[in-house]
C-alpha cells in the first residue's frame, strides 16, 4: 500500500495560464515564513545532503495540474534481489 502524500505548506503551484508559452510549466508561490515554520514542525521529513539540511519535494502532474508533495522514498539496501554484502568476497 503506498504511503499517503505529505504536501508541504507555505508552497503553493498554480496550471500554467492558457495563454502562456508551451516551455511553461506552472506558477509556483512560496511564502517564506509559512514554509519555514512548517519546517520547524516537520523536521523528521528533513533528509541530509553534503552536511546540509534538505526537504526533498517531488513535482507532479494531476488532472489540476502540477503540485508539490515530500519525497518519503528511502533506498534500501538490496534492489534487484543484489545486495551490497554480495559484493564482498570480490577480489576486486
Amino acid at each position: 500500500m503506498a504511503e499517503p502524500k505529505i504536501y508541504s505548506k507555505g508552497i503553493v503551484t498554480f496550471a500554467k495560464n492558457e495563454k502562456a508559452p508551451d516551455f511553461v510549466l506552472g506558477t509556483m508561490v512560496i511564502t517564506p515564513n509559512d514554509f519555514m515554520e512548517w519546517i520547524k514542525e516537520n523536521k523528521s521529513l528533513l533528509t541530509e545532503y553534503n552536511g546540509k539540511s534538505q526537504i526533498k519535494l517531488q513535482i507532479l502532474n494531476g488532472n489540476k495540474g502540477i503540485y508539490l508533495t515530500v519525497d518519503t522514498f528511502k533506498p534500501t539496501e538490496k534492489t534487484n534481489g543484489i545486495s551490497k554484502n554480495d559484493f564482498k568476497d570480490l577480489p576486486f
